[in-house]
This record gives structure tokens, sequence and C-alpha cells, in this order.
């Protein structure tokens, strides 16, 4: 019974987050921009407002490349946004301690089919972002990889003010590809 609940338990874990392949990311300056895409009534920061635009620019290219939707997972979140702020300190898929990006997954107990990751740091806009990401064959892979369900995208502003974006793409380990 033990081992059951422990087999479901790691199980629904590994559904409800994300990550997969990775590449080096881009920067640039830009100017602000308002999102279109955020309902008037509803009040976000800034910061929620660039995550979720650059989730939704790359659903649309997504879904423009004939692939699925990610789905966003608020389990992720944390995760990300400490990759971005890593970033800030050591710009590479290498964390600060040495370690692959991908062993943050491993800091969270969360097991993974796929895991990706895609780093950015100085685009103000999401649109710019993603359109960097785009034009960039290793970013634009993990973009528009069919392997991946999941994904959250981590935000971190320095002091300067310069904006260090992480894009975490995530596919739970399945019962039939432990």
């Amino acid at each position: 019974m033990k081992k059951t609940i422990s087999s479901i338990v790691v199980f629904l874990l590994t559904i409800m987050f994300c990550a997969a392949m990775s590449t080096y990311a881009l920067a640039e300056d830009g100017s602000t921009t308002n999102n279109s895409t955020i309902d008037s009534t509803t009040v976000l920061s800034p910061d929620m407002e660039y995550r979720a635009e650059v989730l939704r620019l790359v659903n649309i290219e997504r879904a423009n490349a004939g692939v699925a939707e990610l789905i966003e997972m608020k389990g992720l979140q944390p995760m990300a946004d400490i990759r971005a702020k890593e970033s800030a300190t050591s710009f590479s898929h290498t964390r600060p301690n040495g370690t692959r990006f991908c062993a943050i997954f491993k800091d969270y107990s969360i097991t993974y089919s796929y895991a990706g990751e895609n780093l950015a740091y100085g685009f103000s806009t999401p649109e710019r972002l993603v359109t960097a990401w785009m034009n960039s064959e290793s970013h634009r892979s993990n973009l528009l990889n069919p392997n991946f369900t999941y994904s959250s995208v981590g935000y971190y502003k320095n002091a300067n003010g310069r904006i260090y974006c992480s894009l975490l793409f995530y596919t739970p380990r399945t019962v039939n590809n432990q």
C-alpha cells in the first residue's frame, strides 16, 4: 500500500512540472509596450504581464507550426524565476554552482521525460524576445519541440533595470517511460 501511494505521489508530482533540451540566449535593448492580451479589469504587475505575453506569443508560433500549445504550469514558476535570477550571475545553461540547468528539477524532486530551457536578457518587450528566439535555430527548436508539454516563464530585473528571462520546458515522466 505504501509503495502504491508513493508511486502515485511521484506520478502526480511529475505531472505538475516541466523541462527539455537547452540552448543559449540572446540580448537586446528595447522600449516598453502595452500588453493588449490582458483584460483591462485585471491588474497584473509588469513582470506578470511580460510572462503572460511571452507564453502567448510562443503559443502563437507553435500553433503556426502545427504544434500543440504549451500549458503554463504555475508549479514551475519558482524554478523558472530562480533560473532567470541565476542567469544574471552566470549567463549560461550551467548554473552558478556548476550543475546543468536541469538540476533545478532535481532540487524540487521533479522527474521528467523531456526538459529544456531558453534564456535571454535585455529584451524589454516580449515581442522582441520571442522574435529573437524564433530567429535562433537552437531556441526555435526548443520553442517548437512537440515533445514539450508544459512551461513557465521566469523573470528577474536587476538593480540596473535589465530584464533576465528564462523559459523552462517540461514533459513529465510517465509510468511507461520511467
